[in-house]
């Protein structure tokens, strides 16, 4: 049976489309989000990760609010924020630079000193519930390369006195890393994509596109949205025309999502720059090197077993 054009277009708009299970950037997105639902489990609001990376970089001596910061990957909104709750609850001091009035110094509070003795072992606890699915050696490799990858080359060194039973500092820290990866996914993707299309309304056409008779709660689950952010994608999106909603007939309480004719368009548009995103994210590293580090991510991803045969240990 031949295509129809509707069909062929759409072949080829999805031949232009990144497929989100083997996409970095979608990948350390939704590993990231693995690694948080964890550290929830864990913690429960008791502290938050960017609380923890704060803490973790004042743990060898006083520093400005703004390079403390930015040491712990926080913009200076989300820093001004961490700060303030840190010091409600005693464990930061904050007093003003003799040498410079308009700064801030930080420093632990003599119970966020007590605190991290009991705290940093829990968050250890963390990394390698995180990392389970893969074996020791790959652990280290994979935790070394995205440390790479998050500081695009090679990381801040880790002081030799530096005592990981007291704190994990954030180049060590995988779930930091993360963070900080995803970080600089968003910077690229502003940088080579713009306003046109944000990353998870690409993903959800992406996940649109790819799966004939979709509904609006698997796109966002294939997406890695919650139904929440899956619903105000949706709306934004058609909006602008980009797709339209139909009744499920199997379902009439479910909604099947379609592109249209305009979005395949956006999507052409936008598919040369997305993949400039992924390059530059994983510019850091070796052609070898990419292929092993994005199948251990999917891996983390999805909690996925790996076919170790298929894909040795690289150097």
């Amino acid at each position: 049976m031949s295509l129809t054009d509707e069909e062929r277009e759409q072949g080829e708009a999805r031949s232009r489309m990144l497929r989100l299970h083997t996409s970095p950037g979608h990948l350390i997105r939704r590993a990231h989000q693995v690694h948080t639902a964890l550290w929830t489990e864990e913690f429960d609001g008791e502290v938050t990760g960017p609380q923890y990376a704060l803490l973790s970089v004042l743990a060898s001596g006083s520093m400005d609010q703004r390079s403390a910061g930015q040491s712990a990957s926080l913009d200076k909104s989300t820093a001004a924020d961490v700060v303030a709750r840190l010091e409600r609850h005693g464990w930061l001091a904050r007093r003003r630079d003799a040498g410079d009035r308009r700064r801030y110094l930080l420093s632990l509070t003599t119970p966020a000193r007590s605190a991290l003795r009991h705290i940093t072992p829990r968050v250890a606890a963390v990394q390698r519930r995180f990392l389970e699915p893969l074996s020791p050696d790959e652990s280290a490799w994979f935790s070394a390369v995205l440390a790479r990858v998050a500081f695009r080359g090679e990381p801040p060194a880790v002081p030799e006195d530096a005592d990981a039973s007291f704190v994990l500092l954030p180049a060590t820290a995988p779930g930091h890393l993360l963070r900080r990866s995803e970080q600089l996914q968003g910077v690229y993707w502003a940088q080579h994509v713009g306003s046109l299309l944000t990353s998870p309304q690409y993903a959800l056409l992406t996940a649109v596109a790819w799966n004939d008779d979709i509904d609006q709660s698997t796109a966002g689950e294939l997406a890695s949205l919650d139904k929440s952010s899956t619903t105000d994608v949706i709306a934004r999106l058609a909006r602008r025309g980009l797709v339209t909603a139909r009744p499920d007939p199997r379902d009439r309480r479910r909604k099947l999502i379609d592109l249209t004719a305009e979005a395949r368009e956006v999507v052409e548009r936008v598919a040369v720059a997305a993949e400039l995103v992924q390059r530059d994210l994983l510019a850091p590293l070796r052609a070898d090197e990419v292929t092993r580090f994005v199948s251990l991510l999917e891996v983390l991803a999805y909690r996925r077993p790996l076919l170790r045969a298929e894909h040795p240990l690289s150097d």
